[in-house]
């Protein structure tokens, strides 16, 4: 709960309120804190975790697994804002879980 209230999720609410905030910035403001307020887990020990780093002027992602050094998988594109490279990472990492839990119930099945 004390990383969906922070100081830089307080100002996007704020940003969300201000009048000269336009549409597709709130799109991603609303992504970027409906990302965070998920926390979804693969098993008991194991999440994944959005990384966002930064390089030069522009910002990748990085999906890790705890417990492992190497990333799951990684961003190609670099994005302007750390907010959008967020977000991105979010969406990949809520479909590689996807993907995850449509295999386990494949292997299920064919057990």
């Amino acid at each position: 709960m004390q990383r969906f209230f922070s100081q830089q999720n307080i100002e996007r609410y704020r940003k969300l309120l201000d009048s000269s905030t336009d549409e597709p910035e709130r799109r991603l403001i609303f992504k970027v804190l409906k990302a965070q307020a998920h926390t979804i887990h693969m098993g008991a020990n194991s999440s994944l975790t959005v990384r966002v780093q930064r390089h030069g002027e522009k910002y990748t992602w990085e999906l890790h697994r705890d417990g492992h050094f190497h990333p799951v998988k990684f961003s190609a594109p670099v994005f302007s804002s750390e907010e959008a490279a967020r977000a991105s990472g979010n969406e990949a990492r809520t479909e590689h879980l996807a993907h995850s839990a449509r295999l386990a119930a494949r292997r299920q099945r064919a057990k």
